[in-house]
């Protein structure tokens, strides 16, 4: 069956929501809270090096291009034991993290009731799988659509605001550095994602052209409705605040008025499906391609008569579904499952950069990957304790104990 490969409107459309996620809702009045009226200026600063980041990731996905992503250009740098090891923090990463992003969306759903998230999350996480199964030109409209609409309703809550609705403007406060980093420091979680992008340089129409127009046109509208919503947020007028601080229902009021609580449910809904559309079709491909390596079972390799890998797509959801469980037992609750995916997806990002380091022949690109090593390093610093141990421990069993696989030779 012949599969139509992306161009950069859909590639956009994987990218836009997924990246945007539950940080466009979450973080904006958490940035505003601890930098105050600075809070605008880190966000300029943090749209500044998502580019560089994203631009430094689209490059390497060009580069070394397959359904390995990124881990193609890692094991070029340095080895197949690194790449087998950043592969497994991937996978790690979204064994996790989707089902806290779909345990977030739940959280909006519950509208009151007693269900418990566990339950509420599971009708969605199903809907995604059912979705993933389609052709990836399917998926990336289906993106598109949703991304459209978020990005168009939280810009024009934002923008509606900024014209009719806000305080009057504030003289900046003094300024203060510990403030400032600690709000640099949450906005750098809105950066991790780019780097997922390069799963789908398989599925891409002439990937030397659509990588670096997707990813351009994605950043600038990330960043548009990310300043628009940051700058919405700060001139919220107190008339409008309805809780003890500023939420993101607040931005929406004039817009949705009684229902919108009803509205912030259906947006943060859609972003969370992109954001398990994007990250677990996207690994679920490095699976098919670690598995054609023999470097994972063999069976992880078969794919669905629209070319999508149906069997490590409906193997991860049957993972999430036995976590989902976990939550509903409360074996495992929300935060626990964001500190270990987060610790999983700062320690690939940073192999990628130093993978970067080496590989790119940019100057300026270079120098922004070295920043961003910097800056990456002291968040993986910030991970929980036992998260760190367990990442290290992973790094130390195959630097130290590596085992003999993949003798195949990847097909692109």
């Amino acid at each position: 069956m012949h599969t139509q490969k992306l161009g950069p409107l859909l590639l956009s459309g994987l990218m836009i929501g997924p990246i945007l996620g539950s940080g466009i809702i979450i973080l904006p009045p958490l940035v505003y809270q601890v930098a105050g009226e600075w809070a605008f200026c880190a966000w300029l600063l943090i749209v500044g090096i998502s580019f560089f980041f994203a631009t430094i990731f689209a490059r390497l996905s060009i580069l070394f291009p397959g359904s390995a992503g990124v881990a193609n250009a890692i094991e070029h740098a340095f080895g197949q034991r690194i790449k087998r090891l950043t592969s497994l923090y991937l996978i790690g990463a979204v064994l996790f993290g989707p089902v806290a992003v779909m345990l977030t969306a739940a959280r909006y759903l519950q509208l009151g009731s007693d269900v418990p998230v566990a339950l509420i999350a599971a009708v969605p996480l199903l809907f995604c799988t059912g979705l993933l199964l389609l052709q990836v030109s399917s998926i990336g409209r289906i993106s598109l659509c949703i991304s459209t609409l978020v990005a168009v309703t939280l810009f024009s809550g934002a923008a509606d605001i900024l014209l009719f609705h806000h305080k009057a403007a504030m003289a900046l406060p003094p300024f203060s550095g510990a403030d400032f980093g600690y709000g640099l420091l949450l906005l750098f979680w809105t950066v991790v994602g780019w780097e997922v992008v390069g799963n789908y340089s398989g599925d891409v129409r002439d990937p030397e052209k659509t990588i670096p127009q997707a990813v351009t046109f994605s950043v600038c509208i990330m960043a548009l409705v990310s300043l628009t919503v940051a700058a919405g947020v700060q001139m919220i007028p107190s008339g409008l605040v309805q809780g003890s601080s500023v939420t993101i229902t607040d931005l929406v009021r004039p817009l949705f008025g009684r229902s919108s609580e009803l509205g912030m449910a259906a947006l943060v809904t859609s972003l969370c499906m992109t954001s398990y559309l994007l990250f677990t079709g996207g690994v679920a491909r490095l699976v098919f391609s670690l598995a054609r390596l023999e470097e994972l079972p063999q069976f992880l390799a078969r794919q669905s008569a629209t070319q999508a890998p149906a069997a490590a797509i409906l193997s991860l959801a049957v993972f999430h579904f036995f976590v989902l469980a976990g939550v509903y037992l409360k074996i495992a609750d929300i935060e626990q499952l964001v500190a270990l995916a987060d610790g999983f997806f700062i320690a690939n990002a940073l192999i990628g950069i130093l993978a970067a380091i080496k590989l790119l022949e940019s100057t300026l690109l270079r120098s922004a990957a070295v920043l961003l090593a910097v800056v990456f390093t002291g968040i993986f610093l910030q991970s929980a304790k036992p998260v760190i141990a367990i990442i290290c421990g992973m790094a130390i069993f195959f630097v130290f104990f590596p085992a003999e696989h993949g003798k195949k030779r990847e097909i692109h």
